[in-house]
């Protein structure tokens, strides 16, 4: 008792503040009699309001459901879905515009000198020989080792010759088949615009 008197004794209330308690009204709680709703009902359970009608089962109330949600498949098929993301997807694939006396003009304005390899819609430079007798002169398998560690593979390999059609050496063609890529040859123009319908179409060339 001499703990609350020593506390109350060290309060001061503002008279601003006691202005305001002059002005509030005092809370009344009226306790509600037991609701009865006959000798079936629930003791615990909770009172309804009056103004609220109780709850009916309904046909949603009522339906069942699959214990796991059906998959995205199940719901769009895979080939659909992989359309939609291949016409929504933001990267530019570069495709061969002109060809030039020692190179090429890509789709994106830039120009670039020698062999050149454009995969999937993006473009390398290929530092690879260029003999006199022929295009394919002193090609080995090696040269081609780039196409075991790409992915995805492409489906086929467009060789552009030069200005006159060559024929790809047994040895470079048997390679590319043993990693299930198809070959095919014609001179650079012509494989350049092969190139472009391919990839419109979207093959992976």
């Amino acid at each position: 008792m001499n703990a609350l008197r020593t506390i109350s004794s060290r309060v001061t209330v503002p008279s601003s503040f006691s202005a305001r308690l002059h002005t509030a009204l005092p809370i009344l709680t009226v306790p509600r009699p037991p609701r009865d709703d006959g000798p079936d009902t629930d003791p615990t359970a909770r009172p309804v309001n009056d103004g609220h009608q109780k709850a009916h089962p309904t046909t949603v109330m009522n339906q069942t459901f699959p214990a796991t949600a059906p998959t995205s498949d199940t719901i769009v098929p895979a080939s659909m879905y992989s359309a939609f993301r291949n016409m929504f997807d933001e990267r530019l694939l570069v495709g061969i515009d002109t060809v030039t006396r020692d190179g090429f003009v890509l789709t994106n304005n830039v120009q670039t000198k020698g062999p050149l390899i454009v995969l999937n819609g993006e473009a390398f430079l290929w530092d690879v020989e260029q003999g006199k007798a022929g295009m394919f002169e002193g090609w080995s398998v090696d040269v081609l080792k780039v196409f075991e560690i790409i992915d995805p593979k492409p489906d086929i390999v467009i060789f552009g010759t030069g200005k006159t059609f060559t024929p790809v050496p047994p040895k470079l063609r048997e390679y590319l088949y043993g990693l299930g890529i198809q070959v095919d040859q014609m001179d650079t123009k012509n494989a350049s615009s092969t190139y472009n319908v391919l990839t419109e179409e979207g093959r992976r060339v």
